[in-house]
């Protein structure tokens, strides 16, 4: 009997001392697990998976539905 395709994405990506799972929705270094919040984590993996390429605010918007607000803040 055939199996449905995954609907969760298992890509896994290794640079330098890093992995980043997308399932495991972790990264790590050197085997050591990088705690990331939900944002950050989401833009590293379209990132990484864009590597070699610039990827703008308005792509990032659209692949998570939702608008990408700021990594940093700035004082005035």
């Amino acid at each position: 009997m055939p199996t449905e395709p995954s609907t969760e994405r298992d890509r896994v990506f290794c640079f330098g001392p890093f992995e980043l799972s997308e399932r495991e929705g972790e990264l790590r270094k050197t085997g050591v697990r990088i705690k990331l919040q939900e944002q950050p984590f989401r833009v590293l993996v379209e990132l990484v998976a864009n590597a070699g390429r610039v990827v703008s605010r308005e792509e990032l918007n659209r692949s998570y539905g939702r608008r990408i607000r700021s990594l940093t803040s700035t004082s005035a």
